[in-house]
């Protein structure tokens, strides 16, 4: 009884034969023109970058075998001609920053708008940082394709797919493509682990496609829909199933450049303003906030420990921009003038339009909430200064006062003397006695 044959086997197979008939039939068509199409083009650059791969096996070092393989895949879209001149691919690592504060991790490649790109950082020939609004999108590249560099890549792609625009953005700006050359994983362990990492993440931050050049490529679906390969397309899947594509002719490298140019069309970029990258705001999980009174606020000084930056956490940022959202705002002028008891002002606050959310959860009147009395020692007598943080996220300045941020600890105090006094108190609580 003979054994039956595994689905890598037959695939194997299948390739064999399939790619075999259609190099006897290009041998015959090269006889009647020197060019009859991007097929044979396409399968010698496949069958060309495949051994080209192989050669890279001789180099050592980790660092260098990872930058030659990249270089690969960047030379052939950079010289074969396939990609339109507009859209330029990176000739180093990158990572991508939002104007958020968030920043992806370290990526392969990047293909982004040359004619208006403003590069934030270099590091010498290591790496540069670009802003999101002038990159359209990023492709990871892996070797050989295991289960954890799988999962690798899966997660450097989501940071990318992670960015926003601005705060206030609900999705992604571009795509995310992971390639690799080879894979010694069986199909259905690939499609399973797609699977598990659809189930785990939100739909924006999916890849929009997963090569490997030798076995085929990969893509999100709805079950017994058409494929999702645009952000807004992966994003309105109700369900999520996986499609996978065997690669029986050696073509999948006309299958990537095809689909790559497809999403780069519908990808849009726009320019990114100097301005917003000038001082990034503060990054807390995935919302971040700026301190509106810049280097006078964000730090603060311990007589023991020296300076410390303050910082807002994630859940103290979220209890005060949720309790600012159900209040109104109020011209900031008007707020002044009441917490002084000063007359209004009509004229002043048409001149000065811009409004605050005053966090003010216990309804304290504004001369309470807003200022404190300070006993000035050199004219001895007592002044009534303001006593608040201004602070700006989602798209709101918000006045965050004293009293509540020492009261309930909205900003973190000096991080050397927390953890100086966490050690205290866990070295003074009782150990529990063995019996």
């Amino acid at each position: 009884m003979t054994k039956k044959a595994s689905f890598e086997e037959q695939e194997v197979r299948v390739r064999q034969y399939m790619v075999e008939r259609a190099e006897r039939a290009i041998s015959l068509r090269n006889k009647d023109s020197e060019f009859h199409g991007l097929e044979r083009e396409f399968l010698y650059h496949q069958s060309q970058m495949i051994v080209d791969y192989e050669r890279t096996k001789d180099i050592k070092h980790p660092r260098d075998l990872g930058d030659a393989r990249e270089n690969l895949l960047q030379d052939f879209l950079r010289n074969s001609g396939y990609l339109p001149k507009k859209y330029t691919v990176s000739e180093r690592s990158v990572r991508i920053i939002s104007p958020t504060g968030h920043i992806s991790n370290e990526i392969d490649i990047a293909l982004y708008d040359a004619e208006n790109l403003i590069t934030l950082m270099k590091r010498q020939k290591v790496y540069e940082v670009y802003p999101i609004e002038n990159t359209y999108g990023v492709i990871q590249v892996k070797s050989n394709l295991t289960k954890k560099e799988l999962k690798k890549g899966l997660e450097n792609l989501r940071s990318f797919k992670k960015l926003r625009t601005s705060n206030n953005a609900s999705h992604g700006h571009g795509f995310a493509i992971l390639f690799a050359y080879c894979s010694d994983m069986k199909w259905a362990d690939i499609v399973n682990e797609l699977k598990a990492f659809a189930s785990s993440a939100p739909k924006s931050e999916y890849p929009n496609a997963i090569f490997i050049l030798d076995r085929g490529f990969f893509l999100f679906m709805e079950e017994g829909n058409s494929t999702a390969v645009l952000n807004h397309q992966i994003e309105a899947l109700k369900s999520v199933a996986i499609y996978g594509v065997p690669d029986r002719q050696q073509l999948n490298l006309f299958q990537f450049n095809s689909l790559l140019i497809d999403i780069l069309i519908e990808t849009k970029v726009t320019r990114a303003e100097l301005r917003s990258y000038f001082r990034l705001p503060n990054i807390t999980e995935e919302k971040s906030y700026r301190f509106m009174l810049g280097n006078y606020a964000e730090f603060s000084t311990c007589k023991i420990h020296g300076d410390f930056s303050r910082k807002i956490s994630s859940s103290s940022l979220k209890t005060i921009v949720s309790w600012c959202r159900q209040t109104a705002p109020i011209n900031s002028v008007k707020a002044i003038n009441i917490a002084y008891n000063q007359l209004e002002d009509e004229k002043a606050y048409e001149r000065q339009p811009q409004v605050a959310y005053i966090y003010n959860p216990d309804n304290l009147s504004l001369t309470d909430a807003l200022t404190l009395e300070h006993q000035d020692n050199e004219h001895k007598k007592s002044v009534t200064v303001l006593a608040y943080d201004m602070i700006e996220t989602e798209g709101m300045c918000i006045w965050l006062p004293y009293y509540y941020s020492v009261r309930d600890k909205l900003i973190s105090d000096c991080p050397k003397c927390k953890k100086s006094a966490d050690k205290q108190k866990t070295n003074s609580t009782p150990k529990k006695m063995i019996t």
